[in-house]
């Protein structure tokens, strides 16, 4: 994702996934210094967030406005949320219904149905990932190639691998 005007402001509604890992990496706290994107969560995705470290840091972020709250709302809204809740879960549900009747991105690692409906829906422009969040908070000079590869190999002892040896090669 390239975005081509610092003064344009992109939202971005996140999924759970990307919190749970970023907090896992402890860098949750870049997505309020990214250049160029305001990042939000639906309430759906805040009830999805159980354990409570991960919960009390959402919290904290929320407060501290790094990041919003959202719900999802109007008739339209709602009616891709029906349609969507009837396949995937609240939160996914939440997060594509709101992308696409608001214009905005989505951040998921979801696979399978849900990125099936979210290309569908949205395009491959308006997806963003953990990889990617990480891609851009280095290109921001927010993280440097080894803490990146770093929060890649904590992340591998979570479960989540990515499938590249180091951010090195994507860059």
């Amino acid at each position: 994702m390239v975005l081509s005007d610092a003064a344009i402001v992109r939202v971005v509604v996140t999924d759970a996934n990307i919190v749970i890992n970023l907090h896992h990496t402890s860098h949750l706290h870049l997505l309020g210094r990214l250049p160029g994107l305001r990042f939000v969560v639906p309430d759906e995705v805040i009830l999805e967030i159980r354990e409570p470290s991960q919960a009390e840091m959402l919290r904290q972020l929320i407060l501290a406005g790094t990041l919003e709250t959202t719900s999802v709302s109007g008739t339209d809204e709602l009616l891709v949320f029906a349609d969507l809740s009837s396949k995937l879960g609240l939160g996914e549900s939440a997060c594509l219904a709101i992308a696409q009747s608001r214009g905005w991105l989505v951040a998921s690692d979801e696979k399978r149905l849900f990125l099936r409906e979210a290309i569908s829906r949205l395009g491959t422009a308006r997806l963003l990932n953990t990889p990617g969040i990480f891609l851009l908070c280095i290109r921001a000079g927010l993280l440097d190639l080894e803490e990146a590869d770093a929060a890649k190999d904590s992340l591998e002892l979570h479960r989540y691998k990515m499938s590249f040896n180091s951010f090195r090669d994507l860059l």
